[in-house]
């Protein structure tokens, strides 16, 4: 529930610019119970953040669970954030020297 008098900022298509999220947050203040958010999905891809972008997103709803809520997007699809770069985001930032193993499979 919404409380009487609060509006509900809706976000989509962050496609990892964490700059993006940044700006949101910082024109429209962090989620709380006055201030509901709800992310509509499209979180990772594209960008050079959506490592950043994700667990941000991640933290706020473990840290607010009636204040922040997330909507799965097509880009949360591992065949297509595989195809449109947060696999290769994963593993260029996790295992950049593992010899070929990769931190995301």
């Amino acid at each position: 529930d919404v409380p009487t008098g609060c509006a509900v900022t809706v976000v989509g298509d962050l496609h990892g610019q964490f700059g993006d999220l940044l700006h949101v947050l910082r024109s429209r203040g962090f989620p709380s119970p006055a201030r509901p958010f709800v992310f509509n999905g499209d979180f990772v891809d594209r960008g050079p953040a959506s490592v950043e972008v994700a667990l941000t997103l991640f933290a706020f709803q473990l840290l607010l669970p009636n204040s922040v809520f997330l909507n799965r997007g097509n880009h949360e699809e591992r065949s297509v954030h595989a195809l449109y770069g947060f696999q290769r985001e994963c593993n260029a930032k996790y295992a950049p020297d593992a010899g070929g193993a990769a931190a995301y499979e």
